[in-house]
C-alpha cells in the first residue's frame, strides 16, 4: 500500500523538508537526526547502519493540522523526558502506515503497525519507535487543543493499534491520504477549515469507536516487561556490548523505565547481565564435554572478553578462581551457592 494507491494519482509532489541525498553518505544519519528535530521535536535517531542509511520527508499544512510522509531506511525513535522538558509541542501524531512495518511502544503498550494500520503518539509522553527495514509514514500532527475535549481520551489510547483492512478505518485512510493529494495538488487550500474539521471529525470518530472496543489493547504489566527484559539479556549474553540501553530498545521501553523495573526485583540490569554471564561460565566450566576448551574462550562466548576481569568478577562472586572451579579444587562461597541455586531454578 502507498499513498497513490490510497488515492489514485498524486497530482503535485508534496513539498520536500528534509532529504539527506543532499549531504555525503556518512554524514546522512546525523544530518537525518538534526534537521528530523528541528522539523518535528526534540528526539533521538539511532540508525543501524550510517553509512547506508537514507531518508526523507514531505510536509503539508491544513490550518493547525501538519501532514508529514516520511520515508527512511532502518531506524529507531526514541522521545524520553530529557526531550519532552527541551520542548513539547503538545500534540498527537497519528501515525498511517503506508509501507513496511514500524513498531511503537508508548504507555508501556506495543503496537505494530503494516501498511493501512494506524496508531496514535503522545509527544508529552515518553516513546520509542522502530523500523527494522525501510518503511513509509504519513503522520497527521495534531495539537490537542484542535481536539478539544476528546484530546485525553485520545492520549490514553495512545500505541494502540487500529487495524485499517475494513471499515471506517479503511475510509479514514483514503480521507488522510486524498487531504494530502488534495493540498499538493491544490484542490485544498491549506487555510481550509472546514477540510480541517473533516480530518478531526474522522479522527474523533476513529477512537470514540476505539474506545468502547471490547478487545482494547492493554498495557504491559511490569512482571510482563521484566520477563521479557530477562528473555531479551539470555538470547544476548555472549554480546559483549550488552546493556541497558540495548535491552531497553529491544523492549521498546526507556532505559530509566528498564532500570525501575529490575529495581522492584531488589537488582539491577548489569548485575543481572553480569550474574547470567558468571553462571553460563561456571555451568560450562563444570562440564566434561568441555573440559579441553580454555576457559579464556568459555567466557568469551558469554561476553566475558577481558580473562583477567573475568577471573576477578568470578572470584568476587563464587569464593575461588575458575581454574579452581573447573578442577574441584575450589569451595564456592555461600553467595556464590545461592547465585548458582536461584539460576539453576530460573
Amino acid at each position: 500500500m502507498s499513498l497513490t494507491t490510497l488515492t489514485g494519482r498524486v497530482r503535485a509532489p508534496m513539498a520536500v523538508l528534509i532529504d539527506t541525498s543532499v549531504v555525503p553518505s556518512g554524514e546522512r544519519a546525523d544530518y537525518w537526526a538534526a534537521m528530523a528535530r528541528r522539523a518535528l521535536h526534540p528526539l533521538r535517531i539511532h540508525t543501524v547502519d550510517g553509512a547506508s542509511f537514507s531518508a526523507r520527508m514531505w510536509s503539508e499544512q491544513l490550518g493547525s493540522i501538519g501532514l508529514v510522509r516520511i520515508s527512511a531506511t532502518a531506524s529507531t525513535m526514541s522521545r524520553s523526558a530529557r526531550e519532552i522538558a527541551a520542548a513539547d509541542p503538545e500534540c498527537l501524531h497519528l501515525h498511517l502506515m503506508l509501507r513496511g512495518r514500524l513498531d511503537g511502544v508508548q504507555q508501556e503498550r506495543l503496537a505494530t503497525l503494516e501498511p493501512g494500520d494506524m496508531a496514535v503518539y503522545d509527544t508529552s509522553r515518553s516513546a520509542i519507535l522502530r523500523a527494522e527495514a525501510p518503511f513509509e509514514v504519513l503522520v497527521l500532527r495534531i495539537p490537542k487543543s484542535a481536539l478539544g475535549r476528546q484530546a485525553p481520551m485520545v492520549a490514553r489510547l495512545a500505541s494502540v493499534r487500529i487495524a485499517g483492512g475494513s471499515g471506517l478505518p479503511r475510509l479514514a485512510g483514503r480521507v488522510f491520504c486524498a487531504t494530502v493529494g488534495g493540498l499538493a495538488g491544490g484542490s485544498i487550500a491549506p487555510d481550509d477549515l472546514g477540510a480541517q474539521r473533516h480530518v478531526l471529525d474522522v479522527v474523533r470518530r476513529l477512537y470514540a469507536d476505539l474506545a468502547a472496543a471490547p478487545d482494547l489493547e492493554r498495557p504491559y504489566s511490569t512482571a510482563e516487561l521484566l520477563l521479557r527484559a530477562k528473555a531479551e539479556i539470555e538470547t544476548r549474553l555472549g554480546d559483549p556490548g550488552l546493556g541497558p540501553e540495548q535491552v531497553a530498545r529491544a523492549c521498546f521501553i526507556s532505559t530509566r523505565y528498564l532500570h525501575r523495573v529490575f529495581e522492584r526485583e531488589g537488582t539491577s540490569v548489569c548485575e543481572f547481565i553480569r550474574t547470567a554471564r558468571l553462571e553460563r561460565c561456571r555451568r560450562d566450566l563444570l562440564d566434561p564435554a568441555l573440559a579441553r576448551e580454555p576457559i579464556h574462550a568459555i567466557a568469551g562466548r558469554w561476553g566475558l572478553v577481558s580473562a583477567a576481569h573475568f577471573s576477578r568478577l568470578f572470584r568476587d562472586a563464587y569464593g575461588c578462581c575458575p581454574r579452581e572451579c573447573r578442577s574441584g579444587r575450589g569451595i564456592i562461597n555461600q553467595r556464590g551457592a545461592a547465585l548458582a541455586a536461584a539460576t539453576d531454578r530460573e
